[in-house]
């Protein structure tokens, strides 16, 4: 007989509404839905639906995503993953890929471990963070990452297996990475990551802190979003430039700013249904009125026409599509 995947998995549901767990709060039903709260869980989801040759998907906490209506044919996987390990004398910190980036930077600075305040108010976990490179104010999280812990099919044995690279292996560019860039399929999923911190005294950690937390908040609407939906782009000798791990994360005269060119487009008063241009910061999309995943997708793609007809210059994507379209 064959097996299922609740042959497999005992917690694994069915029919999931995935708009519950996306800050969109948008997107259809996942054919199957499994939270892993342990590194050993996540690795035994993946290798589930790896078997069944299912496919399978690794969600965070759901931002920086479009999820289809249509929903998603195969497994979410809902990363709850919490484990941090400190190491003081080193200044590193081990940390699970579930985790939330303000909850960690918290833990770190409890432990007056600094660098990473940037991320403070970034409604992701760290392995979103790594995968799209997040970053702010001139720093990205690949300037921190000393190594990370992956789940990768083994081409021989036809079984994923558990395996570590140097952060340069990554390929880190400006929100971007190796891993981002892959095929959807069978795509390696980060497990742990070695974060290189400095010894901070946490007072002036919590400083930090709340100036980039002000700052956040005089620029970024409050609402149903996913963040960014645009990257800024990068000048021509810098476009196909991957980083080594380091410093990858240009920085950008406000007339190259996505928001600016956006803002100059004229996009502000644009509406699709119930998705709608944040009136603060051109470069988000709100949901105002029970928005279809559809209506921001053609609210985006009408976004960037204006932007391409104005300055001719194609926006690329910060956010990710997931799922049928």
């Amino acid at each position: 007989m064959k097996k299922k995947i609740s042959d497999l998995l005992s917690d694994v549901r069915e029919h999931v509404v995935i708009r519950d767990y996306t800050t969109f709060k948008v997107g259809g039903v996942a054919d199957y839905f499994f939270e892993a709260k342990t590194i050993d869980e996540l690795v035994k989801a993946v290798r589930a639906a790896f078997s069944l040759e299912m496919p399978y998907f690794i969600l965070g906490n759901g931002s920086n995503i479009l999820f289809s209506d249509y929903g998603f044919p195969g497994l979410v996987i809902k990363n709850s993953t919490s484990n941090i390990a400190m190491m003081k004398e080193k200044s590193q910190a081990i940390v699970d890929s579930g985790v939330m980036l303000s909850p960690l930077v918290m833990k770190l600075a409890s432990n007056d471990l600094g660098g990473i305040e940037f991320l403070y108010g970034i409604p992701g976990t760290l392995g979103g963070a790594v995968y799209g490179n997040a970053g702010a104010w001139g720093s990205a999280i690949s300037d921190y990452i000393k190594n990370i812990t992956l789940l990768e099919n083994d081409a021989e044995t036809g079984v994923p297996k558990i395996v570590q690279y140097e952060a340069s292996w990554m390929e880190f560019g400006y929100r971007t990475s190796k891993l981002k860039k892959m095929k959807a399929k069978n795509k390696p999923v980060i497990l742990t990551v070695r974060l290189q911190l400095a010894q901070s005294q946490k007072e002036e950690i919590m400083r930090r802190i709340n100036v980039y937390q002000s700052q956040r908040k005089k620029s970024q609407p409050i609402g149903l979003s996913a963040g960014s939906i645009f990257k800024n782009p990068l000048p021509k000798e810098l476009a196909n430039v991957t980083g080594d791990g380091t410093k990858s994360m240009p920085e950008f005269p406000k007339e190259r700013t996505a928001g600016f060119l956006l803002d100059s487009s004229g996009v502000k008063k644009m509406r699709v249904g119930g998705a709608e241009v944040c009136s603060s910061h051109a470069n988000f999309i709100l949901n105002r009125d029970n928005a279809k995943a559809q209506d921001i997708r053609t609210l985006i793609e009408e976004m960037r026409e204006k932007v391409d007809q104005k300055f001719e210059i194609t926006l690329e994507e910060e956010i990710e599509y997931v799922g049928q379209w």
